[in-house]
């Protein structure tokens, strides 16, 4: 039996939500980079421009990449063979938020509740995902999104036995709609099959999946490219202003499903993509 201790899952989560707000990924920034080159309209390449230059700022100064340091979501692996002592997990969890969003002074953007609740003034609760599966580690997957992004998250229940051109008719028509509103470029979830709850589920794991991942399926490796490409033809361009680069990477999940139904959940990233494994 392994034993991790709380205040140790406390002090790292906590020094990587620090850095993610902060510190832009390196995959992040060559991709950038690349749309710079691969972005024709030159309002495009401004945004992606300011975009870059803001990276090299918000590391340089200690600065959040955006002042909406965003909603903490993790999903975290527990192993049968983990013992975590001293606390629960969520406990360490929130600690751990409290701690880096004071120390890191971010915004603090959660309320206690929808209707009624004042501004909880720590940044808690996270929102967490348990899965309990075999082994001896721990794995917590972070993922830090600020409202924007989130507020273009959809559901769609597609009829049955629908086909791939179904599902991508679907992304295409919502980010048509809502992408401009998500300071693009993106980077999209796809989670297909489970029930509708679960879909959005798949969405958000694909979405927090390292930045240059691909499905292990060839299959659906195509159909991630394909995804990609279609939806920079739309020409939403970088931050919505128009243009080649909408969309750095689409990455797809999926779930059986029942007879009778075919849930797809949509979920995006904007141009702060904020993530980070951490593995004990």
């Amino acid at each position: 039996m392994k034993e991790i201790w709380v205040f140790d899952i406390i002090e790292e989560v906590k020094n990587a939500l620090l850095e993610i707000n902060v510190r832009s990924d390196v995959v992040l920034r060559q991709k950038m980079l690349d749309a710079l080159v691969a972005e024709e309209s030159e309002a495009g390449k401004e945004m992606l421009t300011q975009i870059l230059e803001n990276y090299v700022v918000a590391e340089e100064r200690r600065l959040p990449l955006c002042q909406d340091t965003g909603m903490v979501m993790a999903e975290i692996r527990v192993g049968s063979e983990v013992c975590v002592r001293g606390g629960s997990l969520r406990q360490a969890l929130d600690e751990a938020i409290r701690l880096a969003y004071r120390e890191g002074y971010f915004r603090k953007s959660i309320i206690a509740d929808p209707f009624f609740g004042k501004n909880t003034q720590d940044n808690t609760p996270g929102v967490y995902f348990f899965e309990w599966v075999e082994g001896d580690h721990l794995e917590i997957d972070l993922l830090v999104k600020g409202g924007g992004c989130d507020n273009i998250t959809t559901l769609g229940m597609l009829e049955p036995g629908s086909t791939p051109d179904d599902v991508e008719r679907f992304i295409l028509r919502e980010l048509d709609r809502k992408a401009a509103l998500a300071c693009p470029p993106l980077v999209v979830g796809v989670g297909i099959g489970g029930n509708g709850a679960y879909a959005l589920f798949l969405a958000s794991r694909a979405l927090s999946r390292p930045l240059g991942s691909s499905h292990p399926d060839p299959r659906y490796r195509e159909l991630e490219k394909r995804w990609c490409e279609d939806i920079n033809r739309l020409g939403i361009g970088p931050q919505g202003v128009g243009g080649r680069v909408t969309c750095l990477e689409v990455r797809i999940e999926t779930y059986p499903c029942h007879i009778a139904s075919f849930p797809v959940g949509l979920v995006c990233s904007c141009h702060v993509f904020r993530r980070k494994t951490l593995r004990w």
